[in-house]
């Protein structure tokens, strides 16, 4: 009977050292193995239970991930401060690339789920605040804000040139980049909001001019429109323009004037 409990126990302590021993890589996610020596393998692992007694595994998350980077004070082309730029970068990984990326860098961050993800201090810290500069020192601040889609845009093509350039296996796949955040220098912001009301203004002579030609047109048409009533006036009456116009100024004085049923109408002849 002692045997049979002792069986048990040892069987108890084996599962659970075992399962001690086990990492899961869950799914959006990719295991970069770590030996008992040290070193790392290149090759990654994919999502599933793995033993971990003697190596250890690395769970590093592949699935899309959205940083920020605050205070930067980029310089436009004319060494102008751009001021408390706060960009962005939505992003994944690219998971053949992950461990050769990791085995080269070292670089690993921890998440809030108990996942990891490498490089992030090497965007935030290195790769956008030389993006950002780049970006910004190719044109002056007011057309910067005045189409930050396109500078938005350009932060994204140099960051990603640049990580190519630094990392032959760069795993960044950068879907996006946006700034929904900074200051100009009060000079500029005077520019920029003079510039906006002349355009405003230029918007309203142009709305009024609008106005203006469709009201000549409007009396043009309604011009036309009396002339050929008119001219067919005549016609079905067999008196002349002026003898219809004549006809047609009595019937309103007589309107105005409230004049009684049967007053008799003089139409003289020219």
């Amino acid at each position: 009977m002692k045997a049979k409990q002792t069986g048990k126990t040892l069987l108890a302590v084996a599962a659970l050292a075992i399962l001690s021993g086990c990492t899961r890589i869950p799914t959006g996610s990719i295991g970069v193995q770590q030996h008992f020596d040290g070193t790392i393998d290149s090759a990654s692992v994919s999502p599933g239970m793995y033993l971990s007694l003697v190596d250890s595994y690395l769970p590093i998350d592949t699935t899309m991930t959205r940083a920020g980077v605050h205070n930067l004070q980029p310089k436009d082309a004319n060494g102008v401060p751009l001021k408390n730029v706060h960009v962005v970068i939505t992003f994944r990984l690219d998971p053949s690339k992950v461990a050769a990326f990791y085995v080269k860098t070292k670089e690993l961050d921890p998440e809030p789920n108990g996942l990891y993800i490498t490089g992030l201090k090497i965007l935030q810290e290195s790769v956008i605040p030389y993006a950002v500069q780049l970006a910004t020192e190719k044109s002056d601040l007011a057309t910067i804000s005045a189409h930050l889609g396109d500078y938005a845009e350009t932060i994204r093509q140099v960051s990603v040139n640049r990580l190519n350039q630094l990392y032959p296996d760069n795993p960044f796949i950068i879907q996006s980049v946006t700034v929904p955040n900074f200051e100009l220098p009060e000079s500029i912001q005077k520019q920029v909001n003079a510039k906006a009301g002349y355009l405003a203004e230029l918007q309203t002579i142009e709305a009024q001019k609008q106005v203006v030609e469709q009201k000549q047109m409007l009396l043009q048409e309604q011009a036309t429109v009396s002339a050929n009533a008119l001219a067919q006036a005549a016609h079905a009456t067999g008196l002349s323009v002026e003898q219809v116009i004549a006809w047609e100024r009595v019937e309103a004085l007589k309107a105005l004037a409230g004049s009684k049923t049967g007053a008799t109408v003089m139409v003289l002849d020219k």
